[in-house]
């Protein structure tokens, strides 16, 4: 009957690391996905060692005391990862080390608790030759879930409102998935304080349940990131390089229809925005703090504090010209670039796959809390898609922009199409021609 328990503890595990190779395949160069990923990763070791411990003959006392170990400490190692998850999720804070700021020591602090915990913890070899964990052991596996639900939770909340509406989202499903999977430990809190076991079929109820709400708890983390429910990836800013106001002033919720031969107005409008203060910034005294360790700083910020704007804006660009080409010249280091191209890769757009992009655009809009989305490559969409598909697509794109105040940039040639189907793209947009 161990038997049972390891084959499902194999299916929890595979469920739960599936779960955040999702994660960082939906959120790529996300530091939350990735250390979303490390904590489904001991999780899936935690499963597969603790039902596997058991197994081991007894006489080998070395090797059965190795694997009971890497037990603890892969379980509590996937658990601190998984509430130290809230530092970077659903709102990214900045985590120093060097020197080290609140949450870099918070982060060092839960590791270096965690590895002293399980130095404290034992393995022994009952008299029946049977392989346990001590007391002390069993009573950290069943309260340390305890404390990574509550670690969590005061995370979360501190940046309730700071947040949109999908990362609040974002941040009660993960901890609802949390909850199942501390939920499991009740039975085995029920066993630790000396009551029977719940046993069917030889079959330890307690260990278990552990499995079926780890599997639970897998599943649902899986069905909402891939719903685009659950959300690792926070939109980034440009550094500040000018104290001045932005020289181009664009409305929220609007959509700007940029006429022009080749696109060069519309990226020096994008690039004013992202890299300038805000066009109605009502502190003149505002400046370029980015140059500074803000955690560290005391002097007031007027971007941080600004009660109009939760941030300064968040820019998106999708483009037919090569992103490097456009990081070099626009020196932009953290604003996403996707790149209309047959050619595969991880940034790269098939001009083909029209529906794909909405969902990524909407995505964006909705997560980004002063967005900024700037579109070249209309034309070539058109080579791939029908003129009704790509004005359906772009009049979507406008209505998601109003709902989630956003300014959506369009750069189009105008001799590329004909007076009808221009007219129809001007429809209900700001036009500005060149």
């Amino acid at each position: 009957m161990v038997a049972v328990i390891w084959l499902a503890s194999l299916i929890a595990g595979a469920i739960c690391f599936g779960a955040g190779l999702l994660g960082l395949l939906s959120n790529p160069k996300s530091k939350a996905a990735l250390l979303f990923l490390f904590a489904m990763w001991g999780v899936f070791i935690a499963l597969i060692t603790g039902s596997m411990y058991t197994l081991v003959d007894p006489a080998r006392e070395d090797l059965t005391t190795m694997i009971g170990m890497t037990f603890i400490f892969s379980s509590l190692l996937a658990e601190t990862f998984l509430w130290q998850l809230a530092i970077l999720f659903p709102v990214e804070r900045r985590i120093k080390f060097n020197p080290p700021n609140r949450f870099g020591l918070l982060v060092v602090a839960g590791i270096a608790a965690t590895v002293i915990l399980v130095a404290l913890a034992d393995i022994k070899i009952s008299a029946d030759g049977a392989a346990t964990i001590s007391s002390y052991g069993v009573n950290l596996l069943v309260l340390y879930p305890v404390v990574m639900i509550l670690m969590a939770m005061a995370l979360i909340v501190a940046t309730r409102a700071q947040s949109s509406d999908i990362q609040r989202r974002s941040g009660f499903i993960y901890l609802v998935g949390l909850c199942v999977f501390a939920l499991g430990s009740v039975p085995y809190m029920y066993e630790a304080t000396g009551s029977a076991a719940w046993m069917v079929g030889g079959v330890s109820l307690a260990e278990l349940s552990v499995v079926a709400a780890i599997a639970a708890s897998g599943l649902i983390f899986s069905v909402a990131i891939a719903r685009g429910q659950m959300v690792m990836m926070t939109p980034a800013v440009e550094v500040s390089v000018s104290s001045t106001k932005a020289s181009y002033e664009l409305l929220h919720r609007r959509t700007y229809l940029v006429e022009e031969e080749k696109p060069e107005l519309s990226f020096d409008i994008f690039v004013d925005i992202l890299k300038g203060r805000c066009f109605d910034c009502e502190d003149d005294g505002s400046f370029p703090c980015e140059s500074i360790d803000c955690s560290q700083c005391i002097l007031p910020c007027p971007c941080r504090e600004c009660t109009k704007y939760a941030s300064r804006a968040q820019g998106l660009i999708v483009t037919r010209q090569y992103p490097g080409d456009i990081r070099t010249q626009f020196f932009l280091q953290t604003t996403p670039i996707v790149w209309l191209s047959t050619v595969a890769g991880r940034d790269n757009l098939d001009p083909a796959k029209l529906s794909l992009l909405t969902d990524m655009l909407s995505n964006f809009m909705e997560r980004s809390q002063n967005g900024v989305i700037l579109i070249d490559g209309i034309e070539y969409l058109m080579t791939s898609n029908e003129f009704s598909r790509v004005l359906k697509a772009i009049d979507k794109w406008s209505e998601i922009a109003m709902t989630s105040s956003s300014r959506l940039i369009i750069s189009l040639d105008p001799r590329a199409f004909e007076p009808r189907e221009l007219a129809l793209l001007e429809s209900n947009k700001e036009i500005v021609r060149t």
